[in-house]
């Protein structure tokens, strides 16, 4: 999801304190952790007094609140007659001015009850901005022959999608390859500049950008209304020339399944994704192929690509349960299969190596998950590579052409753990003892990046209560993390001032609750004598 940029820091800043400690473990240092103690040179706080003051002063001419009218509407369900009396608040065009009228008096409202406040909005949002490296590049994808980028400009709010020729492709990537930018370096190539076409709407948001597997074309998702239903156009790369007519009135779930299909998903009318479709570059979109509609309305689609990009997968999901199918990207026209029947209680997520597929099974007995494999040729025949365990929760995992990669999470805490693999077409009998990801801080949060299948190179992305997000690259033979980019924080920001540590508290029930610690390095002496904020959170299971 792609946020325009002033408007994503308009939103953030009167929320930068409760999303420094709502994201404990994974708050990308930016602005929020440091405005307490590091302020622009001429800022001054207002207290609470004050602001409340500011705000009173004009209460005398302020309007009143809007009061929403009443009008019966009655509806019946399951022989339950429910009564809404602003169900005419409903208006799914965006269109109705009786509707637009009323949301207008909302807004007039609350910017009057606000008013008092734009001093301190202004100067606050100002700081938060004025930390952020506005013209920046993100760390560099490659893929193929190119590298792929995202670019942002000092003064816009949307990114320029681009790429670059790899100086020398045949070689084999490792750790340490960088994306020349200098003046010999090949030239820039903008694929899709935001800011542009967003010029023509009112609101724009790219909800997909797919590249074809061929490097030629690019598939995009685009969104000019807010109600994430999206229209996809497709383009040559190079020429930026529209390919066909585009699809409207879709998702922006989408796969390329080889250089001339797509796959995409539509909603039913309560937004829930029921249908998969197959589209064919160059024909009419009334002319697509359903692959599968989900009848059931407690169960909504997904749609992803395997790593090895040779099969693409469907998971019909709900609540505790998966139906999981694919589709042979190299012989589309024989549709989806079942690879794993449906079975209440059952959740699934599955890839594709070699000879097998790898299945993450989530049941109520296996609780925290178990890894297993199956050859593509019988189904049936289930390899159990990693057992459930009652104290490590499989999380998520990512393959490549020689090693598996398994995200999980043990006393509360992320680890990554690599995995050596058979040659492909050799047997695949189980999996040796693994090597785990070592990081820089006691407590953390990591995420998978895209990668390159067939290399011995994992990116993922790494931030902590103290470090600001950033890529790593991971040599999978050797064991060595080489930090590839880190976002930058301006106005004085040191890491280096800070202390994170990782403690357990005891509950009244003997429970050991983990707690994640930040402070100043040498303003908290932890003593108690200095104030300190603490946030509990508990969900997701």
């Amino acid at each position: 999801m792609v946020i325009p940029f002033a408007s994503s820091l308009r939103y953030s800043y009167s929320r930068v304190l409760s999303s420094a400690v709502h994201s404990a473990q994974a708050f990308p240092v930016s602005s929020a952790l440091t405005l307490s103690r590091r302020r622009l040179p001429d800022a001054r706080f207002p207290t609470t007094a004050e602001m409340s003051t500011a705000a009173d002063s004009g209460s005398s001419c302020r309007p009143a609140p809007p009061v929403a009218k009443k009008v019966e509407h009655r509806m019946e369900l399951f022989g339950d007659v429910r009564t809404d009396n602003y169900y005419w608040l409903r208006d799914d065009s965006r269109s109705d001015p009786e509707v637009l009228a009323y949301l207008r008096q909302e807004n007039e409202y609350s910017e009057s009850v606000m008013s008092g406040t734009k001093q301190f909005e202004d100067q606050l949002f100002a700081e938060i901005r004025g930390r952020v490296k506005e013209d920046d590049i993100s760390a560099p994808v490659r893929r193929g022959p190119y590298y792929y980028y995202k670019r942002t400009l000092t003064g816009k709010e949307y990114v320029q999608h681009c790429r670059r020729l790899v100086p020398n492709a045949e070689a084999s990537p490792t750790v340490y390859d960088d994306m020349p930018t200098g003046p010999e370096a090949s030239p820039e190539h903008v694929i899709l500049d935001e800011n542009v076409k967003a010029q023509e709407h009112s609101f724009y948001q790219i909800g997909a950008f797919k590249v074809s597997p061929n490097n030629n074309l690019v598939a995009y998702a685009e969104d000019t209304k807010g109600d994430e239903i999206y229209t996809v156009h497709v383009i040559d790369v190079e020429t930026g020339t529209p390919i066909g007519k585009p699809l409207a009135n879709v998702t922006s779930d989408l796969e390329w399944a080889g250089d001339k299909t797509l796959v995409y998903t539509t909603i039913d009318e309560i937004h829930r994704p029921y249908k998969v479709w197959l589209h064919k570059l160059g024909t009419d979109q009334s002319s697509d192929t359903c692959l599968y509609h989900e009848k059931d309305d407690t169960f909504s689609l997904e749609l992803h690509a395997s790593e090895s990009k040779q099969f693409l997968f469907v998971s019909s999901e709900s609540k505790t349960t998966t139906v999981a199918l694919y589709l042979n990207v190299s012989k589309p026209e024989e549709g989806l299969k079942i690879l794993m029947p449906r079975v209440d209680g059952v959740d699934l997520s599955f890839s594709h190596r070699g000879n097998h597929f790898f299945i993450r099974r989530r049941t109520d007995e296996f609780f925290n998950s178990e890894l297993l494999a199956c050859p593509v040729e019988n189904l049936s025949e289930t390899i159990l590579l990693i057992s459930h365990r009652k104290s490590v929760k499989i999380q998520d995992l990512q393959l490549f052409r020689d090693h598996l990669v398994v995200y999980e999470r043990e006393n509360g805490l992320q680890k990554v753990t690599v995995y050596d693999l058979p040659a492909v077409g050799e047997p695949l009998k189980g999996l040796g003892s693994g090597r785990c990801v070592e990081f820089i801080d006691p407590v953390y949060s990591v995420d998978q990046l895209e990668s390159q299948f067939s290399s011995t190179v994992l990116r993922f992305s790494y931030s902590s209560l103290k470090t600001p997000p950033s890529v790593y690259a991971y040599d999978m033979k050797r064991g060595v993390s080489v930090l590839k980019k880190v976002e930058m924080v301006l106005g004085g920001f040191d890491s280096s001032n800070y202390i994170t540590e990782r403690k357990w508290a005891t509950a009244p029930d003997g429970t050991p609750i983990p707690l994640s610690i930040v402070y100043r390095r040498n303003l908290v002496k932890l003593d108690g004598s200095d104030p300190l904020l603490l946030y509990g959170y508990g969900s997701y299971e």
